[in-house]
């Protein structure tokens, strides 16, 4: 028998009853479906952090072998293999293998010229290559007065940039490309950084240097540079990984007229005193590499610059 509240309640009302019954178990079911997905993304969080920091360590790892003093270029011990998702791999170079171009500006009467051809051969014209160097050199030294083609502080108030130029040796490379012009070097050599440095002691070494920065700086021909390289590669795959030891026996390979010696030797060393230590870690997916720019005295290092960046 039905009660008299079951035959006081409408159809109507039941129905709205139920409709409400089934908006808050949605409701409920999008709150629990939000908060395992929120939970879920969270998990994944803590564990690509973990990771990450896994990858770091394994980067430092590779480091601290690599800035020990009786490890050398090119030892096995660089490159490990730890696990199926576990490894690193570093390596010391020269920080002399890249041209130190607060030293090209500071010798700007002699050494435009390495800057110049380096330029040429990246593919602008002599007199975009010449125009872009006035314009460094302005940037750089300490008056107010224009070299050739360059610009000064007129140049750029008139482009409404009152603070420039600094006028100063540069501090970092990112700073080059605010010099006039420099968007020609940039368009023709979007890698142009990996040819320059600010760290080293100031001369190109010969031990580490590529083929194309030998050229430019020893102002010698194509195939004597290409040969030189081939010999250095020759004495490093030797069994006692061998490099020049003197200027005068990498000079006579690279051929270089008498009359150009003194001038060369000014810019190019086989002691470079700066090295860069670089080393990438991988764990998993995730990999991660530290760059160390170190100053050495005897086993002694000063470090001088450290970059840490993850790899895409």
């Amino acid at each position: 028998m039905k009660s008299k509240a079951d035959i006081n309640v409408s159809p109507h009302i039941r129905g709205s009853a139920l409709i409400a019954i089934l908006w808050i178990v949605a409701i409920l079911s999008v709150a629990v479906f939000t908060a395992t997905q929120f939970l879920f993304i969270e998990l994944e969080s803590d564990s690509n952090a973990a990771s990450l920091f896994r990858a770091e360590q394994l980067a430092d790892r590779g480091i601290a072998l690599a800035a020990h003093p009786d490890v050398e270029p090119g030892d096995p011990i660089l490159v490990q293999q730890l696990s199926d998702s576990e490894s690193f791999s570093a390596r010391i170079s020269s920080e002399g293998e890249r041209l130190n171009l607060n030293t090209l500006l500071e010798n700007a009467t002699f050494d435009r010229i390495v800057l110049e051809e380096l330029f040429v051969d990246w593919g602008l014209r002599f007199d975009e290559a010449a125009d872009v160097v006035d314009n460094l050199i302005d940037w750089v030294d300490p008056d107010n007065n224009e070299t050739n083609l360059g610009a000064e502080q007129p140049f750029y108030l008139s482009h409404e940039r009152p603070r420039h130029p600094y006028n100063r040796p540069f501090r970092s490379l990112e700073e080059v490309e605010l010099v006039n012009q420099f968007d020609l070097v940039r368009n023709a050599n979007p890698n142009w950084k990996e040819s320059f440095t600010l760290l080293s002691s100031g001369k190109l070494d010969l031990n580490e240097a590529p083929a194309e920065l030998i050229l430019a700086t020893c102002e010698c021909g194509e195939a004597a540079a290409e040969a030189f390289i081939e010999v250095r590669e020759q004495m490093r795959d030797g069994p006692d990984y061998q490099i020049f030891e003197s200027l005068e026996e990498a000079i006579a390979l690279l051929s270089i007229p008498p009359d150009f010696e003194d001038r060369i030797l000014a810019r190019i060393t086989v002691e470079e005193a700066v090295k860069r230590l670089v080393s990438v870690g991988r764990f998993g997916s995730i990999a991660v590499e530290r760059v160390l720019t170190v100053q050495y005295t005897g086993e002694t290092g000063i470090v001088q610059q450290w970059t840490s960046r993850r790899l895409e």
